[in-house]
């Protein structure tokens, strides 16, 4: 866990959600926990979304991706909720017990956490609240632009690119081979200077 993030009980017992800044997330997970980061790409004209999620064990490997086309959204409110909801069910289809859910939606996260400060997001905090009692474990975190870019980067690609087609992958896409490069890196070199992984 990270230093310094206050871990707060759900409703459910047993799952956790917390808040931190809009910060680099190191992954620093337990075995057996999972990541899932993922991203909307919105656009009022035509009403149409690109969404996508990846998910990575607690080494920083990506175990799978998904990139979803959504049609007539009719605003960004909805656009978020599908999104989480569509998350929510995919990670539960996948088998994944332990999540970790890393997005940049700190309004809805702290509509869970604070709900008397967001009145007006009570019915989309809800339905995320009764998903995630699927879970035995979960928080929820805001990730910076770097934690997310690459489901950013494939959620873009409805739109930009035209590319409609929903899936599920094992890994991560090839043309974002060199993000994934760099990050392995990055988790490596956290992983040497935290003294509780050095062994005589």
């Amino acid at each position: 866990m990270m230093e310094g993030v206050g871990l707060i009980p759900c409703v459910a017992g047993l799952g956790y959600f917390g808040i931190c800044g809009s910060i680099e997330i190191p992954l620093s997970l337990k075995v057996g926990w999972v990541q899932c980061e993922f991203d909307m790409d919105w656009s009022s004209r035509g009403e149409s979304m690109g969404a996508s999620w990846i998910v990575k064990d607690e080494k920083g490997k990506v175990l799978e991706h998904s990139r979803r086309a959504f049609s007539e959204v009719k605003s960004v409110g909805e656009a978020k909720l599908q999104l989480w909801l569509w998350v929510l069910e995919s990670t539960k289809s996948l088998r994944k017990k332990k999540v970790r859910f890393v997005s940049s939606f700190g309004d809805l996260i702290e509509a869970i956490e604070k709900p008397t400060l967001w009145p007006a997001l009570q019915y989309e905090a809800g339905e995320i609240k009764r998903e995630l009692q699927a879970f035995e474990a979960w928080e929820l975190r805001i990730g910076s632009w770097s934690t997310i870019r690459c489901a950013s980067f494939i959620a873009q690609s409805v739109r930009s690119l035209g590319l409609t087609q929903s899936y599920v992958a094992a890994g991560h896409p090839r043309w974002l081979d060199q993000f994934y490069a760099s990050e392995l890196v990055t988790n490596w070199f956290a992983d040497f200077l935290d003294p509780s992984l050095w062994r005589c």
